[in-house]
């Protein structure tokens, strides 16, 4: 049987018992949850934020701030601007 490697955080949970607090792991979860939803906004082609937004239920100001920081990540490229002004967001492929 192969040994899986133990993580540094996983070895001080069993040495001292520690959890993460409720409020930190809902925080995640949350995260977790919006990211999927811009993700699969996305997916389906470029799109603003606006758009991104109406079509994920998230506020606007919560899809831009998503968006630039997968920009800063490089998750997502910009695909151009509107007429209006905004900027259209795609994700990027992924490399292999």
């Amino acid at each position: 049987m192969v040994e899986r490697k133990r993580f540094t955080i996983t070895a001080y949970r069993q040495k001292t018992g520690a959890k993460a607090p409720q409020r930190l792991l809902d925080l995640r979860r949350d995260q977790l949850e919006i990211s999927e939803r811009v993700k699969k906004a996305l997916s389906a082609g470029p799109k603003t934020v606006p758009e991104v937004a109406r079509e994920s239920g998230i506020p606007p100001r919560k899809v831009l701030w998503y968006l630039m920081t997968y920009f800063k990540y490089g998750l997502v490229t910009p695909a151009g601007k509107t007429e209006d002004g905004y900027y259209r967001y795609s994700l990027k492929e992924k490399s292999r």
